[in-house]
């Protein structure tokens, strides 16, 4: 079954430094991974509240039924006409301006929610990647996927989303605890201990 089209906002601007008005009446989406490792397929993308640092918050995935009682991450759609790629903007109060982003060095970025882009991007050590502009939404057949579409010689956007042990969690016993979600680009270097996933949307369904 065809997945419902996407809601989406237009930016005026792209990179704007203050908050993007969502339109009304549109959707929130929720993130999930699709993944061959049952242990993480269908899990649902949260944040992990120890990760904190700079105005980011990493974005995790639990395989432990004692996760924290911490909410999925909820976003909608800010189209860049210009582009062709979106901004995913986070449910938040007027004053606040929140997105989610990509945000690393060397190809490999951690997903991430950030407050104040524009600010926290000046504030974090030269040579760190901050994008928050360069989403692609696919809508498929079965599901949408999410993908990072950015990055100078369409390097990183060659790459695809993995999934890394935190916590105690390993690839070989697949225990539980936390597995931290990053974009890998096509030439980043890291250490083999991550497994690849799909990053998909998916519509909230109002109660």
């Amino acid at each position: 079954m065809k997945v419902p089209a996407l809601t989406l906002s237009l930016l005026a601007t792209a990179g704007l430094a203050t908050p993007v008005r969502r339109d009304v009446g549109q959707e929130f989406y929720t993130l999930r991974l699709s993944s061959p490792a049952k242990f993480l397929d269908g899990l649902y993308l949260t944040t992990n509240p120890n990760s904190d640092k700079a105005n980011t918050t990493a974005l995790v995935v639990y395989t432990s039924p004692s996760k924290p009682n911490v909410p999925d991450v909820r976003f909608y759609p800010v189209l860049d006409p210009s582009t062709k790629l979106a901004e995913l903007r986070t449910p938040s109060s007027p004053s606040s301006n929140t997105a989610l982003a990509v945000v690393g060095t060397n190809g490999l970025f951690d997903f991430a929610r950030i407050a104040d882009p524009d600010g926290t991007a000046d504030e974090l050590p030269e040579g760190t990647t901050v994008d928050w502009t360069s989403f692609r939404l696919d809508e498929g057949e079965s599901a949408g996927t999410v993908k990072y579409d950015g990055g100078s010689g369409d390097e990183e956007a060659e790459g695809n989303w993995v999934v890394f042990p935190l916590r105690g969690s390993s690839v070989e016993t697949k225990e539980e605890e936390v597995w931290g979600v990053k974009w890998k680009g096509g030439n980043a270097w890291t250490t083999t201990d991550y497994l690849p996933v799909e990053v998909v949307y998916e519509l909230v369904k109002h109660k």
